[in-house]
């Protein structure tokens, strides 16, 4: 499976211009600095993407026993998911923190000591991206992430594999399929057996009834497209105006 990682719009102008001083992060920031965490946040999506696919290649030669490698699979699979949903779904958030208003009660003082001119166009900001911003919180993945991060602690997904012999393994993070799989011979013939790995395909896995990766891939397409509105959308309502760094303190 071919998978391609986000540029940023911004990278190539941070190899440029690093020897920039940047703004104090308690005060003004340019818009470009305030874009480059939500770029990298997308970036770091896209790599964690790209980790889900590596884990189910098997090597091209095996140099482990295979309960070593089908273990790692099942290791790196499952922990690139769990971080590319929460990557991807941070993306919102960060736009909103530092182009709109994020209304938590730990951001509302620093909220209220902005200037007025500037908090006018964060509201502006937040009352035009909402609808946008609604959109991308309620895909299916959105409340996959919140199931793993606030409630199960995994994702609510399925593994179907299918072998040899009519055998079909069923099972999720916490119930993982079998590692390998021995075909029982006859009493003679039983110093011939042999486990094999029971290796996955990308196409094995499912969730809210659609293939995972298919899933995963329009998720990370939704996060890029949703940051190339935004962008367009701060350019338009607040122009060249200062911004100021959203509050560290939680």
């Amino acid at each position: 499976m071919e998978v391609g990682l986000y540029q940023s719009q911004t990278a190539a102008a941070r190899q440029v211009d690093r020897a920039r001083p940047r703004a104090d992060y308690r005060g003004a920031a340019a818009h470009d600095d305030l874009w480059a965490g939500i770029d990298l946040k997308i970036e770091n999506a896209g790599f964690h993407f790209k980790g889900m696919v590596k884990a189910l290649q098997p090597p091209e030669r095996p140099l482990y026993p295979v309960r070593l490698i089908r273990e790692n699979w099942r290791t790196a699979f499952y922990a690139h998911l769990d971080a590319f949903l929460s990557a991807a779904r941070g993306v919102p958030e960060l736009i909103r923190c530092c182009f709109g208003v994020e209304d938590s009660s730990k951001m509302r003082e620093w909220f209220n000591a902005l200037d007025r001119e500037e908090r006018e166009r964060r509201h502006d900001f937040e009352a035009k991206f909402k609808a946008d911003y609604v959109a991308f919180c309620e895909l299916p993945l959105g409340w996959a992430r919140h199931i793993s991060e606030h409630r199960t602690g995994f994702p609510p997904m399925t593994a179907t594999v299918s072998r040899r012999f009519g055998i079909i393994y069923h099972g999720d993070p916490i119930k993982p399929i079998p590692i390998s799989e021995t075909r029982k011979l006859r009493p003679e013939y039983a110093r011939m057996e042999k486990a094999t790995a029971v290796e996955p395909s990308w196409r094995d896995f499912h969730i809210d009834g659609k293939p995972l990766f298919e899933a995963c891939r329009e998720y990370l397409d939704r996060a890029q497209a949703l940051a190339v509105q935004a962008r367009a959308l701060a350019e338009k309502v607040h122009g060249g105006s200062k911004l100021t760094w959203p509050s560290s303190d939680m």
